[in-house]
């Protein structure tokens, strides 16, 4: 069978999606991503053949704009989702002519994309394929088509109303979580729910080999993502954390994107530890005692696989925010609100994770939750089943 991936151009919404891309390849089936922008390069740099359905338009624009104008104490959570829904509608209308043709060209039997891009539902329509919400954190309602008729682009498919759903949903969180998550669908939904256990998969990287051996003291991972290289109020937070470690007996491995941390901090103290290139998370993150990071879908499960607790500074007022709550509600972490975030507060959110217990525990718990997950070579198997019946 062929398996079409598609997603936004971020990054981080489309590692989440690779593991299934090479459990696909490697039962047999043919494999292609259709992106742009980094996640472009982020599919052929995971050796997966790729393909750019928007060449000359700048569908990273609205992404990479987000990052400035979605994020602020002045915007209510119903303005940040606004301009969420506005960038993301935009990405959609620039990639879906493209991805219907190529979907359609290439024959795919099933098509997965990620819930804010609902374009993915529409070139699977287009193409007759199975349709695939691939979950890249905990659920929430997907995102609008941002249309009320059918779409052009649906003409000669046989497609007389707008579709409204997927076919299926691959969710990667526990029942744990989702139990507590304030953003998942309320109601049943008309379609396959199928669990999918998620990887600590970020990208491939050099790892020092220092980072493999956990230390005599506790190692902390200070992560805020790829935004601190394009918002400078991240260096204030980076710099708080950093100045509040100080107070434990602690090393501390901060990454920020590539960013010269030089620039943005000065003088490191001597417990830093800091990376100048990309990191695989899933190297070190076995190695620590706590993570400290912006709320990030694929850090967040990243730490939760590896069973770490986490201390969360959720610089924005969507899923950041979500996930900040949910793991403080389930006891796997602590949040810091970014307003606040100083020096202090910062030392007193490390102190309780990494000095008491009950944080590592409700983390081994959950990691054990997400192991007993269908891995995805299993829900390959489920699709593909999914995909013939679609067919007939």
């Amino acid at each position: 069978m062929r398996f079409l991936f598609t997603t936004t151009p971020g990054f981080s919404h489309t590692v989440p999606l690779v593991p299934l891309a090479h459990a696909a390849r490697l039962a047999g089936h043919e494999v292609l991503f259709v992106a742009g922008g980094p996640a472009l390069r982020a599919a052929t740099g995971a050796g997966l053949a790729a393909c750019d359905p928007a060449p000359g338009e700048d569908v990273t624009a609205p992404y990479l704009r987000l990052a400035t104008t979605a994020v602020g104490d002045e915007l209510s959570v119903a303005q940040v989702m606004e301009r969420v829904f506005g960038a993301f509608g935009r990405i959609g209308e620039m990639m879906l002519p493209g991805l219907a043709r190529i979907a359609r060209d290439w024959r795919a039997d099933v098509v997965l994309y990620p819930p804010m891009l609902p374009a993915g539902l529409l070139a699977a329509r287009a193409a007759g394929s199975l349709a695939v919400v691939h979950g890249i954190g905990l659920r929430h309602p997907l995102f609008p088509l941002g249309t009320d008729g059918v779409p052009p682009v649906l003409a000669g498919a046989g497609v007389t109303e707008p579709p409204r759903h997927p076919d299926a949903e691959l969710v990667l969180a526990p029942e744990s979580l989702e139990k507590i998550n304030p953003s998942a669908p309320e109601d049943e939904v008309p379609y396959a729910v199928l669990p999918l256990r998620p990887s600590t998969y970020n990208g491939g990287g050099e790892v020092p080999p220092w980072a493999l051996k956990a230390p005599a003291r506790p190692r902390i991972l200070l992560t805020l993502g790829s935004v601190a290289a394009h918002n400078d109020s991240q260096a204030e937070l980076l710099s708080a954390v950093v100045r509040g470690s100080e107070v434990l007996d602690a090393e501390v491995v901060v990454t920020a994107g590539g960013s010269d941390l030089t620039t943005l901090l000065g003088e490191l103290p001597g417990h830093v530890r800091p990376m100048t290139s990309f990191l695989p998370l899933g190297a070190v993150l076995p190695t620590c005692a706590a993570v400290v990071h912006h709320g990030g879908m694929s850090t967040m499960f990243s730490a939760l696989t590896a069973g770490i607790p986490q201390v969360i500074v959720p610089t924005t007022k969507g899923d950041a925010l979500t996930n900040a709550r949910v793991m403080e509600e389930r006891g796997a972490g602590v949040t810091v609100d970014p307003a606040r975030c100083t020096a202090a507060t910062a030392a007193e959110a490390l102190r309780r994770v990494v000095r008491e217990p009950g944080f590592r525990a409700v983390g081994t718990d959950v990691a054990a939750e997400l192991a007993a997950m269908p891995d995805p070579g299993d829900v390959v198997g489920r699709l593909a089943a999914l995909a013939r019946a679609h067919r007939s």
